[in-house]
């Protein structure tokens, strides 16, 4: 069964919406997958586990 997703929206600072938009680049990743990434990262470092903890994809 796919993975149900759902929309974030947010407002940053113009300097870092840049530096993440030119990482992204860089590291040949989408936005999406680079923000996914940062948001399990941020919940796990603040004790909050994600559903899929410790699972590569």
């Amino acid at each position: 069964m796919a993975k149900e997703i759902r929309e974030i929206r947010g407002r940053v600072p113009k300097d870092l919406k840049i530096a993440f938009e030119v990482a992204c680049v860089r590291m040949e990743l989408t936005q999406a997958v680079a923000l996914e990434e940062a948001i399990k990262d941020w919940l796990l470092k603040k004790g909050f586990p994600t559903s899929d903890d410790g699972k590569q994809r």
